[in-house]
């Protein structure tokens, strides 16, 4: 374990952990909220979220979930328990143990971080979703299930939203049990995900919007409004993803907006 300034960090690799990720823990003795961080297609940890959480005195552990020793090659097959494993560790490490544990995911993460809230044994208590889906898609490359419970393919569909004709790979948002937060891009270029963003609010609409959710779109942001932060470690973006003024900007909107949103849990429970 390493000592931060305000923090401490722990890598977990398997095995012998189950997961392979970052833990970033704040030193204060009351933690406001925790926070499981997925990341997109690219297959890295977003360790560097973690950081910047703890240094707002989140808990915080940042997962990969392919493409590393120990896990699938691709983004294919990957079965949600592995993020259940996770919640188990970031709920037994938590020097509070009543801290509200929430799922962060980005662009395809917002897949695993839905599916996750919905289906985890461990309590989840809300969950923000960056550039997010509102279907589950197939692997990458395509060809097969992108996601598996109990061992078995969701239904999925081998293209982005907003639409489907298959309403089983429709991600049911309104059974996540807590409030949503969907940080959509309107210039992205990636995939749609200001129009999926709006199908997930529709659909929460429809059933009652159990218990409230937030959408924040950004019309000129591209895809990279879903790293999240302000300012992001060089060489983090992939060539084909663009940065420019508006994206930084929006970034810079939502990332104060989605710790307000996650501490607020925290001082309500």
């Amino acid at each position: 374990m390493t000592r931060m300034a305000d923090f401490t960090t722990r890598t977990l690799r398997r095995p012998p952990a189950p997961v392979h990720g970052t833990l970033f823990v704040p030193v204060a003795a009351e933690i406001s909220a925790a926070v499981l961080l997925i990341g997109g297609s690219g297959g890295s940890e977003p360790s560097y979220v973690g950081r910047a959480l703890a240094g707002e005195g989140v808990a915080s552990l940042s997962v990969a979930y392919f493409a590393r020793p120990g896990l699938p090659g691709q983004l294919r097959g990957i079965r949600l328990e592995y993020f259940f494993s996770a919640l188990e560790i970031l709920q037994h490490e938590l020097p509070s143990p009543g801290a509200p544990i929430v799922v962060l995911g980005m662009s395809r993460g917002s897949e695993a971080a839905m599916l996750t809230a919905i289906h985890s044994p461990v309590p989840v208590r809300a969950v923000v979703a960056t550039v997010p889906g509102n279907v589950v898609a197939g692997s990458l490359p395509p060809g097969g299930p992108a996601w598996l419970l109990d061992g078995q393919p969701l239904p999925y569909a081998d293209h982005a939203g907003p639409d489907c004709e298959n309403a089983g790979a429709l991600i049911p948002v309104e059974l996540v049990p807590g409030p949503v937060m969907l940080v959509a891009a309107g210039a992205d270029q990636v995939w749609p995900s200001a129009g999926m963003a709006r199908a997930l609010s529709q659909r929460l609409h429809e059933h009652g919007d159990p218990h409230g959710h937030t959408v924040l779109e950004y019309p000129r942001a591209s895809h990279s409004l879903g790293y999240l932060l302000p300012e992001l470690p060089a060489g983090l973006l992939p060539q084909d993803i663009t940065d420019t003024a508006a994206d930084k900007a929006a970034r810079a909107d939502a990332w104060s907006k989605a710790v307000t949103f996650i501490r607020q849990l925290g001082a309500s429970r």
